[in-house]
Protein backbone atom coordinates (compact mmCIF):
# COMPACT_ATOMS: atom_id res chain seq x y z
CA UNK A 1 0.00 0.00 0.00
CA UNK A 2 0.93 3.78 -0.46
CA UNK A 3 1.40 6.04 1.87
CA UNK A 4 -0.71 8.63 0.12
CA UNK A 5 -3.96 9.91 2.08
CA UNK A 6 -7.38 8.21 1.29
CA UNK A 7 -10.75 9.19 3.51
CA UNK A 8 -11.37 7.68 6.52
CA UNK A 9 -11.20 4.39 6.75
CA UNK A 10 -12.66 3.45 10.33
CA UNK A 11 -16.26 3.82 8.88
CA UNK A 12 -15.54 1.62 5.64
CA UNK A 13 -13.66 -1.12 7.65
CA UNK A 14 -17.48 -1.99 9.78
CA UNK A 15 -18.98 -1.76 6.07
CA UNK A 16 -20.47 -5.38 4.52
CA UNK A 17 -19.86 -4.54 1.31
CA UNK A 18 -16.40 -4.34 -0.55
CA UNK A 19 -14.68 -0.78 -0.78
CA UNK A 20 -11.75 0.30 -3.09
CA UNK A 21 -10.21 3.82 -3.11
CA UNK A 22 -8.11 3.62 -6.75
CA UNK A 23 -6.23 6.12 -8.15
CA UNK A 24 -6.57 7.27 -11.47
CA UNK A 25 -4.06 5.60 -12.44
CA UNK A 26 -5.37 2.09 -11.24
CA UNK A 27 -3.11 1.81 -8.45
CA UNK A 28 -5.39 0.52 -5.31
CA UNK A 29 -4.29 2.84 -2.01
CA UNK A 30 -7.21 1.39 -0.14
CA UNK A 31 -9.02 -2.39 0.49
CA UNK A 32 -11.64 -2.80 3.28
CA UNK A 33 -11.86 -6.11 4.80
CA UNK A 34 -14.80 -6.82 2.82
CA UNK A 35 -13.23 -6.09 -0.33
CA UNK A 36 -10.07 -8.72 0.87
CA UNK A 37 -13.03 -11.59 1.73
CA UNK A 38 -14.77 -11.07 -1.60
CA UNK A 39 -11.60 -11.29 -3.55
CA UNK A 40 -9.76 -13.78 -1.01
CA UNK A 41 -6.18 -11.76 -0.40
CA UNK A 42 -4.96 -10.14 2.42
CA UNK A 43 -5.01 -6.05 2.03
CA UNK A 44 -1.04 -6.03 1.43
CA UNK A 45 -1.60 -8.58 -1.84
CA UNK A 46 -4.64 -7.05 -2.76
CA UNK A 47 -3.01 -3.59 -2.74
CA UNK A 48 -0.16 -4.44 -5.38
CA UNK A 49 -3.29 -4.86 -7.63
CA UNK A 50 -5.09 -2.30 -9.89
CA UNK A 51 -8.64 -2.13 -10.49
CA UNK A 52 -7.70 -2.88 -14.50
CA UNK A 53 -6.61 -6.27 -13.15
CA UNK A 54 -9.27 -7.04 -10.96
CA UNK A 55 -12.04 -6.20 -13.52
CA UNK A 56 -9.88 -6.18 -17.04
CA UNK A 57 -8.43 -3.91 -18.95
CA UNK A 58 -11.40 -3.79 -21.45
CA UNK A 59 -13.59 -4.19 -19.04
CA UNK A 60 -16.63 -1.45 -18.59
CA UNK A 61 -16.28 -0.69 -15.02
CA UNK A 62 -12.11 0.54 -16.05
CA UNK A 63 -14.22 2.43 -18.51
CA UNK A 64 -16.45 4.09 -16.41
CA UNK A 65 -13.87 4.52 -13.94
CA UNK A 66 -11.98 6.48 -16.00
CA UNK A 67 -15.15 8.72 -17.24
CA UNK A 68 -16.00 9.23 -13.37
CA UNK A 69 -12.52 11.03 -12.50
CA UNK A 70 -12.93 12.68 -16.07
CA UNK A 71 -16.55 14.20 -15.80
CA UNK A 72 -15.88 14.62 -11.78
CA UNK A 73 -19.22 12.59 -11.21
CA UNK A 74 -20.60 9.39 -9.57
CA UNK A 75 -21.39 6.41 -11.89
CA UNK A 76 -22.70 2.94 -11.66
CA UNK A 77 -22.30 -0.09 -13.54
CA UNK A 78 -24.95 -3.38 -13.60
CA UNK A 79 -25.53 -5.68 -13.87
CA UNK A 80 -22.25 -6.48 -14.41
CA UNK A 81 -20.84 -9.99 -14.70
CA UNK A 82 -17.78 -10.78 -12.82
CA UNK A 83 -16.23 -13.86 -13.88
CA UNK A 84 -14.35 -15.50 -10.77
CA UNK A 85 -12.10 -18.54 -12.71
CA UNK A 86 -13.13 -20.70 -15.36
CA UNK A 87 -16.13 -23.65 -14.87
CA UNK A 88 -17.53 -21.31 -12.04
CA UNK A 89 -20.64 -19.57 -13.00
CA UNK A 90 -20.80 -15.46 -13.50
CA UNK A 91 -21.67 -12.92 -10.48
CA UNK A 92 -23.71 -10.16 -10.77
CA UNK A 93 -22.74 -6.60 -9.48
CA UNK A 94 -23.33 -3.30 -9.07
CA UNK A 95 -20.45 -1.33 -8.97
CA UNK A 96 -20.64 2.28 -8.33
CA UNK A 97 -17.88 5.20 -8.75
CA UNK A 98 -17.37 7.87 -6.70
CA UNK A 99 -14.68 10.72 -7.11
CA UNK A 100 -12.98 11.75 -3.66
CA UNK A 101 -13.42 15.20 -3.83
CA UNK A 102 -9.68 17.05 -3.53
CA UNK A 103 -10.91 20.63 -2.81
CA UNK A 104 -10.22 22.95 -6.15
CA UNK A 105 -7.57 20.36 -7.96
CA UNK A 106 -9.09 17.28 -10.08
CA UNK A 107 -9.82 14.46 -8.23
CA UNK A 108 -6.85 11.67 -8.41
CA UNK A 109 -8.61 8.93 -5.89
CA UNK A 110 -12.41 7.00 -6.24
CA UNK A 111 -14.22 5.25 -3.95
CA UNK A 112 -15.59 2.03 -6.00
CA UNK A 113 -18.21 0.02 -4.01
CA UNK A 114 -19.49 -3.49 -5.18
CA UNK A 115 -22.89 -5.19 -4.37
CA UNK A 116 -23.37 -8.58 -5.53
CA UNK A 117 -26.64 -8.74 -7.39
CA UNK A 118 -26.28 -12.24 -8.12
CA UNK A 119 -29.45 -13.53 -6.01
CA UNK A 120 -32.04 -10.16 -7.95
CA UNK A 121 -30.43 -11.38 -10.94
CA UNK A 122 -31.07 -14.90 -10.87
CA UNK A 123 -34.88 -14.01 -9.48
CA UNK A 124 -35.94 -11.67 -12.22
CA UNK A 125 -34.39 -14.71 -14.70
CA UNK A 126 -36.46 -17.17 -13.19
CA UNK A 127 -39.43 -14.77 -13.54
CA UNK A 128 -38.68 -14.26 -17.14
CA UNK A 129 -38.26 -18.09 -17.65
CA UNK A 130 -41.84 -18.33 -15.69
CA UNK A 131 -43.14 -16.06 -18.38
CA UNK A 132 -41.59 -17.51 -21.32
CA UNK A 133 -42.76 -20.97 -20.11
CA UNK A 134 -46.32 -20.17 -20.04
CA UNK A 135 -46.41 -19.14 -23.30
CA UNK A 136 -44.87 -21.65 -24.92
CA UNK A 137 -47.57 -23.89 -22.55
CA UNK A 138 -50.16 -22.47 -24.02
CA UNK A 139 -49.13 -22.66 -27.81
CA UNK A 140 -47.97 -26.48 -26.97
CA UNK A 141 -51.53 -27.15 -25.63
CA UNK A 142 -53.16 -26.14 -28.72
CA UNK A 143 -50.53 -27.77 -31.05
CA UNK A 144 -51.41 -30.86 -28.43
CA UNK A 145 -55.01 -30.32 -29.67
CA UNK A 146 -54.23 -30.48 -33.38
CA UNK A 147 -51.65 -33.72 -32.94
CA UNK A 148 -54.35 -35.47 -31.24
CA UNK A 149 -56.70 -36.94 -34.16
CA UNK A 150 -53.59 -37.67 -36.62
CA UNK A 151 -52.10 -39.49 -33.45
CA UNK A 152 -55.46 -42.17 -33.89
CA UNK A 153 -55.58 -42.41 -37.49
CA UNK A 154 -52.12 -43.30 -37.63
CA UNK A 155 -52.60 -45.51 -34.21
CA UNK A 156 -55.26 -47.52 -36.19
CA UNK A 157 -53.80 -47.87 -39.55
CA UNK A 158 -50.68 -49.46 -37.86
CA UNK A 159 -52.92 -51.99 -35.84
CA UNK A 160 -54.68 -52.87 -39.16
CA UNK A 161 -51.25 -53.19 -40.74
CA UNK A 162 -49.58 -55.25 -38.46
CA UNK A 163 -52.39 -57.97 -38.33
CA UNK A 164 -51.34 -58.22 -42.72
CA UNK A 165 -47.77 -58.67 -41.95
CA UNK A 166 -46.55 -62.39 -41.45
CA UNK A 167 -45.44 -63.82 -38.77
CA UNK A 168 -42.12 -64.97 -40.21
CA UNK A 169 -41.92 -61.32 -42.11
CA UNK A 170 -38.46 -59.56 -41.20
CA UNK A 171 -40.05 -56.41 -40.73
CA UNK A 172 -42.27 -58.45 -37.75
CA UNK A 173 -40.98 -56.13 -34.81
CA UNK A 174 -41.46 -52.83 -36.48
CA UNK A 175 -45.50 -52.36 -35.92
CA UNK A 176 -44.77 -53.40 -31.89
CA UNK A 177 -42.33 -50.46 -31.60
CA UNK A 178 -44.42 -47.96 -33.77
CA UNK A 179 -47.26 -48.78 -31.64
CA UNK A 180 -45.34 -48.20 -28.55
CA UNK A 181 -44.31 -44.58 -29.51
CA UNK A 182 -47.59 -43.79 -30.92
CA UNK A 183 -49.15 -44.56 -26.99
CA UNK A 184 -46.35 -43.09 -25.67
CA UNK A 185 -46.97 -39.47 -27.89
CA UNK A 186 -50.82 -39.90 -26.93
CA UNK A 187 -49.90 -39.94 -23.12
CA UNK A 188 -48.04 -36.72 -23.26
CA UNK A 189 -50.44 -35.33 -26.06
CA UNK A 190 -52.97 -36.27 -23.28
CA UNK A 191 -50.85 -34.25 -20.71
CA UNK A 192 -50.16 -31.24 -22.39
CA UNK A 193 -54.05 -30.73 -23.05
CA UNK A 194 -54.61 -30.65 -19.30
CA UNK A 195 -54.98 -27.20 -17.75
CA UNK A 196 -52.02 -25.14 -15.84
CA UNK A 197 -48.51 -24.84 -16.64
CA UNK A 198 -47.78 -27.23 -14.73
CA UNK A 199 -46.09 -30.52 -16.03
CA UNK A 200 -48.38 -33.37 -15.06
CA UNK A 201 -45.30 -36.39 -14.07
CA UNK A 202 -46.22 -40.47 -13.79
CA UNK A 203 -42.88 -40.71 -12.00
CA UNK A 204 -41.37 -44.80 -11.49
CA UNK A 205 -38.51 -46.32 -10.59
CA UNK A 206 -35.95 -46.93 -14.15
CA UNK A 207 -33.11 -48.09 -15.11
CA UNK A 208 -31.87 -45.25 -16.96
CA UNK A 209 -29.03 -46.45 -19.18
CA UNK A 210 -31.87 -48.63 -20.58
CA UNK A 211 -33.81 -45.74 -21.34
CA UNK A 212 -30.74 -44.22 -23.18
CA UNK A 213 -29.46 -47.38 -25.22
CA UNK A 214 -33.73 -47.57 -26.48
CA UNK A 215 -32.24 -43.77 -27.54
CA UNK A 216 -29.60 -44.72 -29.13
CA UNK A 217 -31.49 -47.47 -31.12
CA UNK A 218 -34.34 -44.67 -32.34
CA UNK A 219 -31.34 -42.03 -33.64
CA UNK A 220 -29.22 -44.79 -35.33
CA UNK A 221 -32.67 -46.33 -37.22
CA UNK A 222 -32.95 -43.16 -38.12
CA UNK A 223 -29.85 -43.13 -40.51
CA UNK A 224 -26.45 -41.02 -40.58
CA UNK A 225 -23.01 -42.10 -39.39
CA UNK A 226 -22.64 -41.01 -36.26
CA UNK A 227 -20.70 -42.75 -33.49
CA UNK A 228 -22.18 -43.24 -30.21
CA UNK A 229 -19.76 -43.56 -27.28
CA UNK A 230 -21.04 -44.73 -23.93
CA UNK A 231 -19.67 -43.71 -20.83
CA UNK A 232 -21.67 -44.92 -18.03
CA UNK A 233 -21.61 -45.92 -14.25
CA UNK A 234 -22.24 -49.09 -13.98
CA UNK A 235 -22.88 -48.64 -10.48
CA UNK A 236 -26.02 -46.19 -10.79
CA UNK A 237 -29.07 -47.09 -9.03
CA UNK A 238 -32.62 -46.57 -10.47
CA UNK A 239 -33.91 -43.22 -11.79
CA UNK A 240 -37.20 -42.18 -10.40
CA UNK A 241 -38.85 -39.80 -13.01
CA UNK A 242 -41.35 -39.72 -15.74
CA UNK A 243 -39.73 -42.38 -18.02
CA UNK A 244 -41.87 -41.24 -20.89
CA UNK A 245 -40.99 -37.51 -20.55
CA UNK A 246 -37.05 -37.84 -19.75
CA UNK A 247 -37.95 -40.09 -23.41
CA UNK A 248 -38.72 -36.88 -24.69
CA UNK A 249 -35.87 -34.95 -23.31
CA UNK A 250 -33.36 -37.38 -24.06
CA UNK A 251 -34.47 -38.04 -27.71
CA UNK A 252 -34.43 -34.42 -28.01
CA UNK A 253 -30.88 -34.01 -27.01
CA UNK A 254 -29.53 -36.76 -29.20
CA UNK A 255 -30.94 -36.01 -32.09
CA UNK A 256 -29.69 -32.30 -31.62
CA UNK A 257 -25.72 -33.88 -30.84
CA UNK A 258 -26.06 -35.56 -34.24
CA UNK A 259 -27.49 -32.58 -36.41
CA UNK A 260 -24.69 -30.63 -35.15
CA UNK A 261 -22.16 -32.91 -36.07
CA UNK A 262 -23.67 -33.33 -39.53
CA UNK A 263 -24.40 -36.67 -38.77
CA UNK A 264 -21.16 -37.43 -38.92
CA UNK A 265 -18.59 -37.45 -36.05
CA UNK A 266 -19.31 -38.78 -32.28
CA UNK A 267 -21.60 -38.22 -29.54
CA UNK A 268 -20.73 -38.74 -26.24
CA UNK A 269 -23.24 -40.34 -23.83
CA UNK A 270 -22.32 -40.17 -20.05
CA UNK A 271 -23.32 -40.77 -16.72
CA UNK A 272 -22.76 -40.15 -13.18
CA UNK A 273 -23.07 -39.50 -9.67
CA UNK A 274 -22.59 -36.39 -8.08
CA UNK A 275 -22.90 -34.65 -5.11
CA UNK A 276 -22.79 -34.03 -1.81
CA UNK A 277 -20.66 -31.59 -1.99
CA UNK A 278 -18.79 -32.56 -5.10
CA UNK A 279 -19.97 -29.68 -7.61
CA UNK A 280 -20.85 -26.96 -5.23
CA UNK A 281 -21.15 -24.39 -8.29
CA UNK A 282 -23.03 -26.28 -10.18
CA UNK A 283 -25.55 -28.46 -8.36
CA UNK A 284 -29.05 -26.72 -7.24
CA UNK A 285 -28.11 -28.02 -3.66
CA UNK A 286 -24.62 -29.04 -3.06
CA UNK A 287 -25.61 -30.97 0.22
CA UNK A 288 -27.96 -33.44 -2.72
CA UNK A 289 -27.29 -36.65 -4.60
CA UNK A 290 -27.68 -36.02 -8.21
CA UNK A 291 -27.96 -37.92 -11.32
CA UNK A 292 -25.86 -36.36 -14.09
CA UNK A 293 -26.75 -37.03 -17.79
CA UNK A 294 -24.48 -35.61 -20.37
CA UNK A 295 -24.88 -35.53 -24.24
CA UNK A 296 -21.71 -33.69 -26.00
CA UNK A 297 -21.24 -33.45 -29.81
CA UNK A 298 -18.62 -32.30 -31.92
CA UNK A 299 -20.41 -29.24 -33.88
CA UNK A 300 -19.93 -25.49 -33.38
CA UNK A 301 -16.73 -24.18 -32.81
CA UNK A 302 -18.65 -21.04 -31.15
CA UNK A 303 -22.22 -20.06 -29.75
CA UNK A 304 -23.99 -19.07 -27.21
CA UNK A 305 -25.05 -21.04 -24.09
CA UNK A 306 -27.21 -18.58 -22.46
CA UNK A 307 -29.55 -18.32 -26.24
CA UNK A 308 -29.99 -22.33 -26.76
CA UNK A 309 -32.80 -22.45 -23.91
CA UNK A 310 -35.15 -19.39 -25.51
CA UNK A 311 -38.02 -20.12 -27.28
CA UNK A 312 -38.04 -20.19 -30.79
CA UNK A 313 -34.09 -19.40 -31.01
CA UNK A 314 -32.58 -21.86 -33.76
CA UNK A 315 -29.53 -22.76 -35.70
CA UNK A 316 -31.75 -24.99 -38.09
CA UNK A 317 -33.23 -24.08 -41.19
CA UNK A 318 -36.09 -26.47 -41.24
CA UNK A 319 -36.14 -26.40 -36.54
CA UNK A 320 -38.92 -24.31 -34.89
CA UNK A 321 -36.80 -23.42 -31.86
CA UNK A 322 -38.89 -25.13 -29.09
CA UNK A 323 -36.98 -28.46 -28.52
CA UNK A 324 -34.87 -27.63 -26.02
CA UNK A 325 -37.17 -25.05 -24.42
CA UNK A 326 -39.42 -28.01 -23.64
CA UNK A 327 -36.88 -30.16 -22.37
CA UNK A 328 -35.59 -27.37 -20.37
CA UNK A 329 -39.50 -27.29 -18.62
CA UNK A 330 -39.55 -30.71 -18.24
CA UNK A 331 -36.24 -31.38 -16.20
CA UNK A 332 -37.32 -28.02 -14.45
CA UNK A 333 -41.12 -30.28 -13.52
CA UNK A 334 -38.66 -33.22 -12.21
CA UNK A 335 -36.51 -30.25 -9.70
CA UNK A 336 -33.54 -30.65 -11.82
CA UNK A 337 -31.76 -28.56 -14.27
CA UNK A 338 -31.05 -28.62 -18.16
CA UNK A 339 -27.60 -26.90 -18.40
CA UNK A 340 -25.34 -26.19 -21.32
CA UNK A 341 -21.58 -25.52 -21.44
CA UNK A 342 -19.05 -25.54 -24.84
CA UNK A 343 -17.09 -28.10 -25.51
CA UNK A 344 -13.42 -28.44 -25.74
CA UNK A 345 -12.22 -28.53 -28.42
CA UNK A 346 -15.38 -27.63 -30.07
CA UNK A 347 -19.21 -28.88 -29.41
CA UNK A 348 -21.24 -28.38 -26.82
CA UNK A 349 -22.36 -30.49 -23.97
CA UNK A 350 -25.58 -30.69 -22.54
CA UNK A 351 -26.00 -31.50 -19.01
CA UNK A 352 -29.19 -33.47 -17.16
CA UNK A 353 -28.88 -33.01 -13.73
CA UNK A 354 -31.96 -34.38 -11.67
CA UNK A 355 -32.35 -35.46 -7.84
CA UNK A 356 -31.78 -38.91 -6.93
CA UNK A 357 -34.51 -40.67 -5.02
CA UNK A 358 -33.76 -43.96 -2.91
CA UNK A 359 -35.84 -46.84 -4.09
CA UNK A 360 -37.74 -47.99 -1.23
Amino acid sequence: MTSQPVPETTLLDSLSMPILVVARSGAIHYANPAACQFWRMQAEKLGAFTLQRLFGEESQVWARFRQSLARENSVTVEPYPFVRGEGRPPLFLRVQIDPVSNGNQPPELAMVAVWDQTHREQVETLANEARLMDSVALMVRGLAHELRNPLGGIKGATQLLARQIPDEAAYREFPPVILRELERLERLVQDFLLPGAEQTLSKTFFNVHELLDTVIWFQRNAGGETEFLRDFDPSMPDLYADQDRLHQVFLNLIRNAVEANRRQGTVTLRTRMSGPWQDRETLPDPAKTYFLIEFEDEGAEKFDPAEVFTPFFTTKKEGLGLGLTLSYRIVRAHHGHLRCRAAVPRGAVFSVILPMVEEP
